[in-house]
């Protein structure tokens, strides 16, 4: 039986292969794996582990998780000097694209100073692991009295877009190609 649990070092290994995995279809190439964990991996594991939670199999492997940024005012430059480098080692094209990634924060992050990613192996997908993982994920955020979570959503992932609805994120904002979800955290 698969459990959440805190993310700790020795998942680093599974966290990154599932956000290749689960990434488009050419994310293992040399130009592509670069970019994607750090801008949707790497940060997170490597700077705020204890916002991170993963999807466990009975091995204790980790087969999902989610990562998280607490505070956008302190992840935006770490993330800048050192997770937008390594994308650009891929080609500078990447490394603009890194950048951009904190676009839609920047205009959300006082209200929604958090901000996530979530992968789950298709295995483990429609039974429910990734409602638990954001509650289990919210309830650590509200612990520390963060205000509000948000994240961006390809507009035509509808599934995804319903799977957040469903776990109480609304729709910010829409704009050409994605979706800002936000959600509050405090009463």
């Amino acid at each position: 039986m698969a459990t959440v649990r805190p993310y700790n070092t020795k998942d680093k290994s599974a966290v990154r292969e599932i956000c290749l995995e689960t990434g488009p279809s050419n994310a293992r190439e040399p130009n592509m794996a670069p970019v994607l964990l750090a801008c949707y991996c790497d940060y997170y594991i490597e700077n705020e582990a204890d916002n991170c939670f993963v999807l466990a199999d009975e091995n204790d492997t980790a087969v999902g998780y989610i990562l998280c940024a607490e505070d956008f005012k302190s992840y935006v430059p770490v993330f800048l000097k050192t997770y937008v480098p390594r994308a650009a080692k891929a080609g500078v094209l990447k490394g603009i694209y890194a950048h951009l990634t904190t676009f839609a924060q920047r205009f959300y992050a006082k209200r929604y100073p958090a901000h996530l990613h979530i992968n789950l192996l298709p295995d483990y997908r429609r039974q429910g692991w990734g409602s638990v993982l954001v509650d289990s994920l919210r309830a650590a955020l509200k612990a520390k009295n963060v205000p509000g979570l948000m994240l961006a959503v390809n507009a035509g992932n509808k599934g995804a877009v319903a799977f957040y609805k469903k776990c109480g994120f609304h729709i910010i904002r829409s704009l050409p190609g994605f979706k800002v979800m936000g959600m509050e955290l405090t009463e």
